[in-house]
């Protein structure tokens, strides 16, 4: 397996855990939400607590896969590493 193959390997791996972070964030932001909401009785609050629940949950894992995404596109040469007209790799 050379380069490019494990860095998108990788990056299709951290991709799937941060789908894994993102369904179990919306659960994780529910009930963090709901428990804001029943202790304060405020539904601005609950929100704001479900927002919150959701990024905190999905943050790292979110950073991790676009790291994993960044260094493979590098590699590769691909997305916003494609050389432009004009530009030489040498």
């Amino acid at each position: 397996m050379d380069g490019n193959e494990e860095l998108q390997n990788q990056s299709e791996l951290a991709d799937a855990r941060l789908g894994v972070a993102e369904e179990l964030g919306w659960a994780v932001a529910f009930l963090a939400g709901l428990v804001v909401y029943l202790r304060w009785d405020t539904w601005l609050g609950g929100v704001a607590a479900a927002v919150v629940a959701y990024w905190l949950a999905t943050f790292q894992y979110r950073r991790a896969a676009a790291k994993a995404e960044d260094a493979y596109f590098r590699q590769a040469g691909l997305g916003k590493y494609v050389p432009r007209r004009g530009e030489s790799d040498v």
